[in-house]
């Protein structure tokens, strides 16, 4: 029963970091017009824009914190190739299906909870930069500990399916 339940929250959690990769590459796509429309305004029109900077700025922001959660998954992320190659398949399920996570969570949990703390004061105050345009600050700093939650489920899922494979292959084993 856990392990089906397990499965629909995991196929859940596929559809959302699909989703969330998908916004991230039209951030990726907009901040490149934005930038592309700042070095012409700049450099062939001889007028250059205050703003593109700043959007480039909250538009990288916001796809990496977006694409953390999606990559992990994917496990395209940097690991220790070299070092999980050389054991077998059970060694490196530990490596990186309940290593990995147990690492990763004592950093991404504190910094989703400070996050938080500093997105919704910047929100409560309506903190803005202090450029010409003054865009607010607020939005963006809440993709961080939207995109750190998102990239702490998905190590939590990990954890849960290497616990998972563990348990079954040692079932199989005694089986045999």
């Amino acid at each position: 029963m856990f392990i089906k339940i397990f499965e629909k929250v995991d196929h859940i959690l596929e559809r959302v970091t699909y989703y969330a990769i998908y916004v991230s590459g039209i951030i990726t796509l907009f901040m490149a017009c934005s930038t592309t429309y700042g070095v012409f305004t700049r450099y062939v029109l001889h007028r250059p824009e205050h703003f593109t900077y700043e959007i480039a700025i909250f538009c990288l922001i916001s796809s990496v914190c977006l694409s953390l959660a999606y990559i992990q998954r994917e496990g395209r992320n940097l690991r220790a190739d070299y070092f999980s190659n050389r054991f077998q398949l059970r060694g490196q399920n530990i490596i990186l299906n309940i290593f990995v996570p147990l690492v990763g969570l004592p950093y991404v949990l504190p910094l989703i909870w400070k996050s938080w703390q500093a997105a919704w004061y910047s929100l409560s105050i309506a903190e803005r930069t202090y450029s010409a345009w003054a865009p607010p600050v607020g939005p963006i700093k809440l993709m961080i500990p939207i995109g750190m939650s998102l990239l702490s489920l998905i190590l939590i899922a990990q954890l849960i399916q290497g616990f998972i494979n563990l348990i079954k292959n040692s079932y199989e084993k005694m089986k045999t």
